[in-house]
């Protein structure tokens, strides 16, 4: 009931309407869990109904609307404060975390962080007890940290002064960096979960005045998140993001901060290439050793060298394309190492909330077991420095490491030591230390949190909702003609080439044109081809050709609409045009032919189709055509030995199956026919799809001999 009555309180809030607003949120004040707030609730009630006396009175008030929208903005946060607490109640078996998020003091917070630094740089000068000394400092001080973020991360809205004082602490010199990235990630959860004006306003201060780094890209990401949270109700958000976007250095960064973004989101994809594609043949190829000097060949195989000599040189290459393509992943913005990790966040670290969001130090209080196992070891040290790893990974590797060095090998273990020989070619010093690098791994931090941790629910996932639109969040109004048309261009091409076209839909329908309406237009054709709506794309198309006939994205896309709503004689003109442009094309070609059959050309698409096979003749793509335009010939015979050729290779696929029963059909012999239609649709989900395609090609079959009566005949057979 009580998240019924938030939930339509938040909705008329939205619409402005503070009446109806208080009518939804008075239930809470029969519910003691809202205690509260009750008091706030009926000191916004009793001002609003002297507003709302002073008016039936006829009092000119030229402050009214200003103090209208004032009551909004108050009861609107203690709806966000009754939404935290209603999220709280969901969950009566609340872990220990939540129990410890108790009020801490400003002078409280400043003395433990300053007093941390200052005993941490003594620590240096103090020869005889620094180890234990040291081990106790950052164990009382990693509890407080601990204490500090279950305090922000559940804390109710803030006043101005709370802004002012985590804003300054968090940009202080005094303040150790790392604190400072935490708490900025605290902040982060809280206001994207429940929306809080100068929670917002405090992560844009940060990102603008700090001069560290890691703080920073960590303040713009919770910032760009947190924008899809807002609503008209503050003015200044508006005000706030235009300031931002007026520096070029931040309009690039969120660019390519919404690329990264769908980068983490499709690791689950990565992770299922890297295991079907890449792994096996890392598996397979044990004859090597991974060194730090590249792929070094083990000892030869005397008996296999002289029964396959050129085997070692296609291993070789074999494993070198395996690496090559994870480094591109990696170099393109992939989770790679999403897969690896998933199953190393059951240890006992990260039932603590803010290890997920720590900075990776060797130092930490939960690692004090591997340090104690590496003792005068370099690898925490070049593990925080180089590791290609997010810090959430980086301590699940150390974690990790502390169950098994003690079974290593003596010389694996002085390997350890050796900076150069610990990551391989997938850590590359200047990528792993560049700005867009560090706002990658934290992304792949949150990402971790919101996909793998127990504490997931209890904050709102930036990264879920349908079709991704959390994650899109230059899709909203708060964004509205802000970004240039060429960066909208860039970030819609981005959407399609990944199958997001719902997202993409978004995308425009909050960023019309501010010149180029042709590219626009094109961009908005091509995603309506990816939501299925082919004829609107189809007449969006040919307005553009009409203006830009030579456009060959545009003509590409009207080509392949044309064959898909079955307009032949704009696909064979399209196609023509396509392959004067790029002769080279295969696939324009092949799709010249292809409507050249379809539009009774069938002799000129052969002769096109035998100098393709002269020039490719393994490709069966060319031979599947041309077994095709074959049977449009009525050369029969000749079309049933291309479908011999394409049924004994590897790659056959459902159509193979029902073309070359067609074929046999044709030539009349019936069981094989009905078999290989059969096949195919034993392969189909939808049991009327042969029906479908049978008359779809029927004029191929009717120009071949075969009655109408037929088909109905052979329809009831299979």
């Amino acid at each position: 009931m009580d998240k019924k009555a938030i939930y339509n309180c938040k909705k008329q809030l939205i619409q402005n309407n503070l009446g109806d607003a208080l009518k939804a949120i008075s239930e809470l004040k029969n519910n003691h869990y809202y205690s509260s707030l009750h008091e706030r609730i009926s000191k916004i009630q009793d001002d609003y109904h002297l507003m709302l006396s002073y008016y039936r009175n006829g009092f000119p008030d030229p402050s009214r609307d200003c103090l209208y929208n004032s009551l909004l903005r108050k009861l609107d946060r203690i709806a966000n404060d009754a939404a935290l607490i209603q999220r709280l109640i969901l969950y009566p078996s609340k872990p220990d975390f939540i129990n410890k998020a108790d009020e801490i003091q400003p002078k409280e917070i400043t003395f433990a962080l300053e007093s941390f630094v200052s005993d941490t740089a003594l620590l240096s000068l103090d020869d005889n007890s620094a180890s234990e000394k040291g081990n106790a400092i950052y164990k009382q001080h990693h509890e407080f940290m601990s204490k500090l973020f279950n305090h922000i991360s559940f804390s109710r809205q803030w006043h101005k002064e709370d802004m002012s004082f985590y804003e300054n602490l968090v940009v202080s010199p005094t303040v150790d960096n790392r604190d400072a990235a935490l708490i900025v990630s605290a902040i982060t959860l809280a206001v994207i979960t429940h929306f809080d004006i100068y929670k917002y306003l405090a992560l844009a201060h940060i990102y603008q005045r700090t001069t560290d780094m890691v703080v920073r890209q960590r303040a713009i990401v919770g910032w760009a998140m947190t924008t899809t949270r807002t609503h008209s109700l503050y003015p200044e958000v508006k005000d706030v993001v235009t300031e931002m976007l007026s520096n070029k250095d931040t309009a690039h960064l969120l660019l390519e901060l919404q690329t990264q973004i769908y980068f983490c989101m499709n690791a689950e994809k990565d992770n299922a290439e890297i295991t079907r594609d890449i792994m096996p043949n890392l598996m397979k190829n044990k004859g090597f050793d991974i060194t730090r000097n590249g792929i070094i060949e083990k000892e030869d195989d005397a008996m296999q060298d002289i029964l396959d000599p050129e085997s070692s040189d296609r291993a070789m290459e074999e494993l070198e394309r395996s690496f090559q393509r994870m480094a591109e992943m990696q170099r393109n913005g992939s989770d790679i190492y999403f897969g690896g990790f998933k199953q190393m966040k059951r240890y006992p670290f990260f039932y603590t909330l803010s290890n997920w969001f720590c900075p990776f130090y060797q130092e930490h209080p939960g690692l004090s077991n591997t340090t104690s196992k590496l003792k005068n070891s370099k690898f925490l040290d070049i593990l925080q420095k180089n590791g290609p790893f997010c810090d959430s990974d980086k301590f699940s590797f150390a974690l990790a490491l502390a169950t098994v060095v003690d079974k290593i090998p003596e010389n694996m273990r002085s390997a350890l030591n050796e900076s150069d020989a610990t990551f391989g070619p997938m850590a590359n010093d200047e990528l792993i230390h560049s700005e867009a690098n560090v706002r990658l791994m934290y992304l792949q931090d949150l990402y971790r949190f919101f996909r793998l941790s127990d504490y997931k629910n209890y904050f709102y996932n930036p990264f879920g909702g349908e079709d991704g639109r959390n994650a899109l969040f230059f899709a909203y109004d708060i964004y509205e003609g802000a970004f240039r048309d060429s960066d909208v261009q860039k970030i819609g091409y981005f959407l399609l080439k990944r199958n997001q076209a719902k997202a993409l839909e978004l995308l425009l329908k909050h960023n019309p044109p501010h010149g180029d309406v042709l590219k626009h237009d094109i961009l908005c054709a091509l995603c309506k081809m990816g939501n299925g709506q082919y004829d609107e794309a189809y007449s969006l198309l040919d307005k553009v050709l009409q203006q830009d006939p030579d456009n060959r994205r545009c003509l590409n896309a009207y080509a392949r609409l044309s064959l898909l709503l079955e307009h032949y004689e704009d696909a064979e003109t399209s196609y023509r045009r396509l392959t004067e442009m790029i002769p080279e094309n295969k696939t324009y070609t092949l799709n010249l032919c292809i409507s050249l059959i379809k539009n009774s050309k069938a002799q000129e698409a052969l002769n096109m189709l035998y100098k393709l096979n002269y020039e490719s003749p393994d490709d069966l793509d060319v031979t599947r055509v041309i077994a095709w335009c074959l049977m449009a010939c009525k050369k029969i015979p000749q079309a049933e030995k291309e479908y011999n050729t394409i049924l004994n290779s590897q790659t056959i696929t459902a159509d193979d199956y029902l073309n070359a029963g067609y074929c046999h059909w044709i030539s009349g012999n019936m069981e094989k026919a009905i078999s290989y239609m059969q096949q195919y649709k034993s392969m189909q989900k939808d049991e009327t799809k042969l029906h479908e395609e049978i008359k779809r090609d029927q004029d191929i079959l009717l120009s071949n001999g075969i009655r109408p009566s037929e088909i109905h005949m052979m329809n009831d057979l299979i």
